[in-house]
């Protein structure tokens, strides 16, 4: 669905014009994410202590916001962090927005700080991963928190060898990406990580997949990467984008990106999201 390309404005009436590459939700308005400010004392700024969640915007529409929200009460939970509700700061964010494509996410922290942010997003047509063997198991493991030190870090030493990300293992068990997770095609069939079984988030992109076209959730290892025929990977602002190769030591895994398995998933995909967007604010 093609996006509009107004500018958005603030939810209340403001006259101001906002920056269309980025708007934040802070103390009860929207502004500029630019102009946003986190107050430096907070628990989430000096030491990562905060939980957030990142959500698919279609045409100014959010997709699968209940199971985020969820997912965003569990991580709560988990850390004992007390989360208010953060409905307002989607539906301003949204209403400020328009009709455009985005991603959007909601930030709450120990200090009781609460930010929202909405930007557009692009991404390539496929990815190049690095597999690193990092000891990912912690006492929070599958808890979406600001702690990303350790996904950032990552990432770098996936750059640093000329790939896009990084494919986390443990020995020889398939885990997730940094800020993703990771899908495998054999025969037709999809297989992807287990985070019932494994230190891995809960990915609610696929469990839409599954809802949408099937797949197995189990314990996928380098074998199973070598013997794949097509790799994807999935997050909630990047549904379903395919592998091209795969750095496993000294070893290239080249892979058809899209093939032909991915390509009809993507697709059947696509149109579950847009029948399954939530309701315009």
């Amino acid at each position: 669905m093609s996006p509009t390309h107004r500018h958005p404005t603030h939810p209340v009436g403001s006259d101001r014009v906002l920056d269309v590459a980025g708007i934040a939700w802070a103390d009860g308005r929207v502004l500029p994410a630019s102009e946003a400010t986190v107050p430096l004392a907070d628990d989430g700024v000096l030491r990562g202590d905060a939980v957030f969640e990142a959500v698919l915007v279609r045409a100014g529409r959010t997709h699968a916001l209940e199971a985020h929200l969820a997912r965003l009460r569990r991580s709560a939970d988990a850390l004992d962090l007390p989360l208010p509700d953060v409905r307002d700061v989607v539906t301003d964010l949204l209403v400020a927005w328009g009709e455009r494509d985005g991603a959007l996410k909601v930030l709450v922290t120990r200090g009781g700080t609460v930010r929202g942010l909405l930007t557009s997003v692009t991404w390539p047509d496929s990815l190049a991963l690095a597999v690193l063997d990092l000891p990912w198991r912690s006492t929070i493991s599958g808890v979406k928190t600001l702690s990303y030190a350790a996904n950032q870090w990552a990432i770098r030493q996936a750059r640093a060898r000329d790939a896009d990300d990084a494919l986390i293992v443990e020995g020889q068990r398939l885990l997730e990406l940094p800020t993703g997770a990771v899908c495998l095609v054999r025969d037709g069939r999809l297989l992807t990580p287990d985070p019932a079984r494994l230190p891995i988030l809960d990915s609610v992109t696929i469990g839409a997949i599954d809802d949408a076209v099937g797949l197995e959730r189990g314990l996928p290892d380098l074998d199973d990467l070598r013997a794949a025929d097509e790799v994807f990977v999935a997050s909630a602002t990047r549904p379903i984008l395919p592998v091209h190769v795969v750095l496993l030591g000294d070893d290239e895994l080249e892979l058809p990106a899209p093939g032909p398995v991915t390509s009809r998933v993507r697709t059947a995909f696509d149109h579950h999201i847009e029948a399954t967007l939530d309701p315009l604010p």
